[in-house]
C-alpha cells in the first residue's frame, strides 16, 4: 500500500466514522487509525526517497546539459581553427560558433529552469500531502480527546442493575 492510498483510507475512516450530535466530532476506530498511521510511517521514507530521486535527476539533466555545451563549444573551436586560414570562412565559423554557443547556453538555462520548476512543483505537492496528513491526524487525535468514558458511579450502577436482573 502506498502513501497516498493510506492517506485516502485515513480520510475515509474519519469521514465514515460515527458523529456526535450537534458537534463536528466523530468516533474513530482506534485500531484502524493506528494501523493507518503505521502504514503512513512505513511509506514515508519511500516518498522522501522518490523526491530525492527527482531532485537527483534534475541535477543530472543540468550536468548533462553542461557536458553537451562543453562538447559543442569544443567542436566549434576545432571547426573554427580549421577554417581560420580563409577570411570569409573564418567570419562564418565565428558567427556559427557564437550562434551554437548562445543556443547551447539558452538550452542549458531552459533545461535548468524547467528541472528546478519541476522539482519545486514536486516539493510543493509533497508539502500539501504532508500538511493534509498532519491535519487529518490532528483532527483524529482531537476527536479522540473528546471521547469520554462513563463516570465510575454510572458504571457501578449499571453493573448492580445487571447483577440484580440475573
Amino acid at each position: 500500500m502506498d502513501l497516498l492510498d493510506s492517506l485516502h483510507e485515513l480520510e475515509d475512516l474519519v469521514a465514515s466514522s460515527s458523529r456526535f450530535l450537534l458537534t463536528n466530532k466523530c468516533l474513530v476506530n482506534e485500531e484502524e487509525l493506528i494501523r493507518l498511521i503505521s502504514n503512513i510511517r512505513k511509506e514515508w521514507p519511500s516518498a522522501l526517497k522518490e523526491a530525492e530521486e527527482i531532485n537527483a535527476n534534475r541535477d543530472k539533466i543540468i550536468e548533462d546539459a553542461r557536458i553537451e555545451a562543453k562538447n559543442i563549444i569544443e567542436q566549434a573551436k576545432v571547426y573554427a581553427q580549421k577554417k581560420a586560414s580563409e577570411n570569409e570562412i573564418t567570419l562564418a565559423a565565428e558567427a556559427k560558433a557564437n550562434e551554437i554557443l548562445e543556443k547551447t547556453y539558452k538550452h542549458s538555462e531552459a533545461m535548468r529552469n524547467d528541472s528546478v520548476q519541476y522539482a519545486e512543483q514536486v516539493f510543493d505537492h509533497m508539502s500539501v500531502y504532508i500538511q493534509n496528513i498532519l491535519n487529518t491526524v490532528q483532527v483524529a487525535k482531537n476527536g479522540l480527546q473528546h471521547v469520554g468514558l462513563p463516570e465510575k458511579d454510572e458504571t457501578e450502577e449499571k453493573q448492580k442493575s445487571t447483577e440484580q436482573k440475573d
